[in-house]
């Protein structure tokens, strides 16, 4: 730097005042110095710093139009994300809650915000009139169900945005302690489909016709891999082998492994399920299917369905045709747990099984049933939980999916049996016991 440059910063550094020659005759001068910006930091509760650090600065964002567009695909996609049925139920929830703020005398305010006080009306009004419809027997809503209710409408909204639903959950346990459960009220559960009953559904199934093949092929594969509805329409045709012993099905994810990380389980074939021809027999049905055009259901031409990546079960007309879906993607094609659900229902009721035991038949009885008859035939708690795809260290197979009817076999071990019957030849000795030898007087 020059020397000229040098003095010419040097006076620009000097406070600007009047000069004096005489010390004594300087004037006070006010001098207004204006301090550099203080920078603005980014702090939350979750800043980490070390000693003598500084926290990262705040910068403005400036978003663009760009920053918020998303092709229609994607959108779609994030649109559409997660399981289908949770969406269904989730917006089915949230739908209600809005409606019912809507017709309030004093409407409510929903969305696109609400208040912890609407959100607890709308539970408590749930549990006060239940889910009968008019006229028509009081059916208490579950306190389970309340609590689903009340979470998806919570998560409805952005998060600090969102109603306290910790109050409101609250609320429904209490209604659970206090007023659900002393009145009689009980989780609902399905009953247990166990073999017995499963061979009457499938006898009474028209194998003959194409939707019986598919459906045979379903409730035998469901009982076998003790599978949830929604874990048997993920099948894809790939994750079917036929073995002259029986069939082995990979499992790409289920609710217990739910990164995906897939097994493959092998199930033995046995006369009551003839698990290898019903199997076999639908997937010979598939090769013969074809992608339905928009002029023919089954043109000789079109996309077989009897892919590798295509779904297993597939929807089916009541010719046995696949289900025209125009547009439709892959992951259009599989079924839903709901319909799944729909069928067993038909099935059991076409025999008389609608209710076991007072227990109601579902899709889930299909996974219960099969585990009840492995605890009958006293197969250990470790071998069920991998049969079933629970965790090792689970419980559930004992303590919730073990549900025996009336029917249960009254000649399994019973731990009591090791005890002496009263009145037997110990009679004296026990009666002599609980005396201690006192008279009768004494004992009056």
């Amino acid at each position: 730097m020059s020397i000229e440059a040098t003095e010419a910063t040097e006076i620009q550094e000097i406070v600007i005042g009047e000069l004096v020659d005489d010390e004594s005759e300087r004037l006070p001068v006010n001098v207004v110095v204006e301090a550099a910006p203080t920078p603005a930091f980014h702090i939350t509760r979750h800043t980490v710093l070390a000693k003598g650090e500084l926290p990262p600065r705040a910068e403005a964002v400036r978003f663009t139009d760009a920053d918020f567009r998303v092709p229609d695909s994607i959108k779609e996609r994030f649109d559409n994300r997660g399981p289908r049925n949770t969406r269904v139920n989730r917006d089915s929830t949230r739908k209600r809650y809005r409606k019912w703020c809507e017709e309030q005398e004093d409407p409510r305010e929903a969305w696109p915000g609400t208040t912890t006080a609407n959100l607890a009306a709308y539970i408590g009004h749930l549990i006060e009139t239940g889910q009968g419809k008019p006229r028509e027997p009081f059916q208490p809503y579950s306190p389970d169900t309340l609590l689903a209710y009340c979470t998806r409408i919570a998560t409805w909204y952005p998060k600090g945005e969102r109603p306290d639903d910790s109050a409101v959950r609250e609320m429904i346990e209490d209604y659970r302690l206090e007023e659900y459960i002393p009145a009689g009220g009980e989780k609902k559960e399905a009953a247990a489909l166990t073999m017995k009953y499963l061979v009457k559904v499938l006898d009474k199934i028209d194998e003959t016709t194409r939707i019986g093949r598919r459906d045979a092929a379903m409730l035998v594969l469901q009982y076998g891999m003790l599978y949830r509805s929604v874990e048997v329409t993920h099948l894809l045709v790939k994750n079917i082998r036929i073995h002259a012993e029986g069939v082995s099905v990979w499992t790409s994810k289920s609710k217990t492994r739910r990164k995906g990380n897939g097994r493959w389980r092998f199930i033995r074939d046995r006369e009551d399920l003839r698990l290898v021809a019903r199997v076999r027999a639908w997937l010979a049905d598939l090769r013969e299917l074809r992608e339905p055009s928009a002029t023919e259901q089954n043109p000789a031409d079109g996309e077989s369905a009897y892919l590798p990546n295509k779904p297993l079960f597939r929807a089916l007309t009541s010719k046995g045709d696949l289900t025209r879906r125009q547009n439709a993607k892959v992951s259009r094609q599989f079924l839903s747990g709901r319909s799944v659900n729909v069928m067993v229902k038909a099935r059991v009721a076409a025999v008389g099984l609608a209710y076991i035991d007072g227990l109601k038949v579902t899709s889930h009885s299909l996974r219960a049933g099969p585990n009840t008859d492995m605890v009958e035939a006293q197969v250990p708690l470790e071998e069920r939980n991998q049969a079933g795809d629970w965790s090792p260290d689970s419980t559930l197979a004992d303590d919730v999916y073990n549900r025996p009817d009336g029917s249960v076999d009254i000649t399994k071990h019973d731990p009591l049996d090791a005890v002496p019957l009263y009145g037997g030849p110990a009679h004296a000795a026990v009666v002599h016991a609980r005396t201690d030898g006192a008279s009768p007087a004494e004992r009056g």
